[in-house]
């Protein structure tokens, strides 16, 4: 995972360059099917939302990071359980706790 970290931290370098503004977009299909089981776009092998959550944490620690937008989540009676949300929410964990890491300046 480390390796992987450090391939983030490249490219959010790399766009802090370059640009004034980042913005983050995750389509909710990405991740591991067990996390939105109602979503009919899912794709073997993909990360937990508290992977994914890992990387976002680190692509937020960058104050260009700016916004964080999380599409077609299953809801309701494609996600009873929740499970979805839930993921989601991961998500939203893991930006927070990168802005929370900022340095200030």
């Amino acid at each position: 995972m480390a390796h992987r970290l450090d391939l983030v931290r490249a490219q959010v370098e790399r766009l802090a360059s370059i640009s004034d503004v980042i913005f983050v977009h995750v389509d909710m299909d990405v991740l591991d099917p067990t996390e939105v089981p109602g979503h009919p776009l899912t794709v073997p092998n993909g990360p937990t939302s508290k992977e994914l959550a890992v990387a976002l944490a680190e692509m937020f620690k960058e104050p260009k990071v700016a916004a964080l937008g999380i599409a077609s989540t299953p809801a309701n009676e494609r996600d009873p359980d929740r499970l979805s949300l839930t993921a989601a929410y991961n998500l939203v964990k893991g930006a927070l706790i990168g802005v929370r890491g900022r340095s200030i300046s």
